[in-house]
């Protein structure tokens, strides 16, 4: 198994896809704390009212590093759908004829990395956010929830690592395992979240944000929000679920 680990760090780190997505994921969550410092609302029908007067609304900016999970699931999808993709997946294999392990290798590889992009965008979040929240005027912050946030950023974002090496497995063209990822987060679960709106927590992204304790006003957040404990097993549930599909399905599998 270690030597497999060692062999998906040589993978990753022959190409710029780690270097871009890693990018990309801090650009996107440092807008997203921009746009929550300057753009937040008031309470509905007070819309001009200060939202950041709000304690929520203060944790909401410091769970912006959760933005870095839809990277980070990417990531993962590509490491296990590019081996079909370049077709080095027979080579792979061949080599390693428990196809199980190829799988678990990929998984704590990448979930090494999904730990390490998490503590650099807390880390990026936490210095831009205290430096903006200067120039306005916004509740106290309250670090113990900005330091369980952190927690909570390692441990999303590790599973949606192990979520996109499953997916990636389950899904092997990889256009179209990107392509479905992506509209489940942004088109599926926002629109399942607005007219089904118990069910939003219930979703991994729902999941992810009770993690953070990151509030939404479209039905996951709040005091109708799972605990995070409850959050946190319901999404270890979901990657544990995924994993055990792409390992038997892998399993069963014809690779030609």
């Amino acid at each position: 198994m270690i030597s497999l680990i060692k062999s998906e760090f040589r993978k990753v780190f022959t190409t710029k896809l780690l270097l871009i997505l890693t990018l990309s994921a801090l650009a996107f969550v440092l807008l997203t704390v921009v746009l929550g410092v300057y753009l937040t609302p008031g309470p509905p029908g007070q819309e001009d009212v200060n939202g950041l007067l709000e304690p929520a609304a203060v944790t909401n900016i410091y769970a912006s590093v959760g933005g870095a999970s839809v990277f980070v699931l990417i990531l993962g999808i590509i490491a296990m759908s590019g081996e079909y993709r370049n077709q080095t997946i027979s080579s792979t294999f061949l080599a390693t004829p428990k196809r199980q392990m190829v799988i678990f290798a990929k998984m704590i590889t990448y979930s090494i990395l999904a730990f390490a992009i998490a503590l650099l965008m807390w880390i990026a979040t936490v210095i831009v956010a205290t430096i903006l929240l200067t120039t306005v005027e916004h509740a106290p912050v309250d670090w113990t929830k900005v330091i369980q946030i952190l927690g909570g950023a390692l441990l999303g974002l590790v599973l949606y690592a192990i979520l996109g090496v499953a997916i990636g497995a389950l899904i092997t063209n990889q256009v179209a395992a990107v392509v479905i990822a992506l509209v489940w987060i942004f088109v599926v679960e926002a629109l399942l979240t607005v007219f089904v709106d118990w069910i939003g927590k219930w979703l991994p992204g729902g999941a992810l944000n009770s993690i953070l304790q990151a509030t939404n006003t479209s039905g996951f957040g709040g005091t109708d929000a799972l605990s995070v404990p409850a959050a946190a097993l319901l999404l270890i549930s979901y990657a544990v679920i995924l994993a055990i599909a792409a390992v038997v399905m892998t399993n069963r599998k014809d690779i030609t």
